[in-house]
């Protein structure tokens, strides 16, 4: 399982950002380190991240929404909390939690440009975030006898007053913040401080609220780690946000050169598949044209769906006893007329096992050349049937035969 990089994140950064590596989800024993935001940064390209933002930037409401699609819920929110907000919802980012049975949907209001200030330095390095959480849904549950959980600090106060709810303030103004968040009953809730190596619990006043000290936590991180849980927290990385829609961000500027890309291949595609049909029917044209020359050099014989077999055919009636097969006759008439030189073959005929050739050329002395051949090869006879010149062409009609 991949290490997790917990960040407690601040915009802007401070000079030494507090992190630590997890092993898994349920951690044991949190090491919390201090380093430069670029060192941390470069921690993150291959882990599971997860920041911690501060509350003061996160408002907490809650509202009931007859909708179990996140989509709609997310739609329908910023209109039914509309009135509890100071500023433009235009402006505003809003994501949701877990539907509750009494409250509805828990809601965590932030503006848009802090989300953008958050996120922006780890997109430029290419860095992808697993979660974004508010800090105050990170502090242990309020425990059952009522009593909330305080994380001290020298000059913040982060308070969780619910499961879903809570508020950071300055020390100085505790009691007031926790008389506003008392808004039902009369009794005071007692509170249990978290306390760091580096923090007392003597910079605020409690309001004459009982309090429990909870002292030996190095650093705050160790705490929002060992209680941070994804089902009672709220992931701000919602909507716009979200990973798909990152997704969808980073994917924009390619959907252009994706398309082409597409066109091409279809084209290339459609291409191919032209060709191979136009080369189908030239096949299917060849071989009709094989068929009709195989008819005019062999009129006598008959049609045959395999021209191949017919050749062959042709081939064996023709080489029987002491006569030349129809191959040899073709083999020494094209080695002869290669030896000529100066006459082009414009058809052939076989029957009667003769060789049937009809010729043309330029030059006259070729036909002289043909006959010495055939008379220094004694095994084939030339008989010329027909020699017309006309002007300067001349036109040759051969015959040849076994001897």
């Amino acid at each position: 399982m991949r290490e997790t990089l917990y960040i407690r994140w601040r915009d802007p950064a401070p000079q030494a950002l507090p992190y630590a590596l997890v092993q898994g989800d349920a951690p044991g024993s949190v090491v919390v380190e201090h380093a430069a935001p670029d060192a941390v940064l470069a921690l993150a390209m291959t882990r599971r991240v997860v920041l911690f933002v501060p509350g003061t930037d996160v408002q907490l409401a809650s509202c009931e929404v007859p909708s179990r699609q996140s989509g709609k819920v997310l739609q329908a929110v910023p209109f039914l909390i509309e009135e509890q907000l100071a500023e433009d919802v235009e402006t505003l980012h809003f994501a949701i939690g877990s539907r509750q049975v009494v409250a509805g949907y828990p809601v965590a209001v932030v503006t848009r440009a802090k989300m953008d200030a958050w996120l922006a330095p780890l997109r430029e390095r290419g860095i992808e975030v697993d979660a974004v959480v508010p800090e105050t849904l990170c502090l242990p549950q309020p425990q059952a006898d009522g009593s909330w959980p305080v994380l001290v600090e020298p000059d913040l106060l982060t308070v969780r007053s619910g499961a879903f709810y809570g508020f950071s303030c300055a020390p100085h103004d505790a009691a007031l913040y926790l008389d506003i968040a008392e808004t039902t009953g009369t009794d005071r809730h007692a509170l249990e401080l978290l306390l760091t190596q580096d923090c007392s619990a003597t910079n605020f006043d409690a309001g004459g609220r009982a309090v429990e000290l909870r002292p030996g936590y190095r650093d705050p991180l160790q705490i929002l780690i060992h209680h941070y849980r994804p089902a009672t927290a709220i992931d701000l990385l919602q909507g716009d946000y979200s990973r798909r829609a990152n997704l969808q961000r980073l994917w924009q500027p390619w959907r252009f050169a994706a398309a082409l890309l597409v066109a091409v291949l279809a084209l290339g595609w459609l291409t191919n598949v032209i060709d191979a049909v136009r080369l189908g029917h030239a096949a299917q044209a060849q071989e009709a044209a094989n068929i009709a020359r195989f008819h005019t050099l062999f009129p006598d014989e008959p049609t045959s769906l395999d021209l191949s077999l017919a050749l062959q055919q042709v081939a064996a009636r023709a080489g029987g006893g002491n006569n030349a097969s129809l191959t040899e006759l073709l083999q020494q008439t094209a080695t002869a007329l290669v030896a000529a030189g100066g006459l082009s073959v414009e058809e052939l005929q076989y029957h009667d096992r003769a060789l049937y050739v009809n010729l043309t050329g330029s030059d006259v002395q070729a036909l002289d050349r043909l006959r010495t051949w055939f008379t220094d090869h004694p095994q084939t006879r030339l008989d010329v049937q027909n020699a017309n010149a006309t002007g300067d062409e001349v036109k040759i009609l051969i015959k040849v035969t076994a001897s």
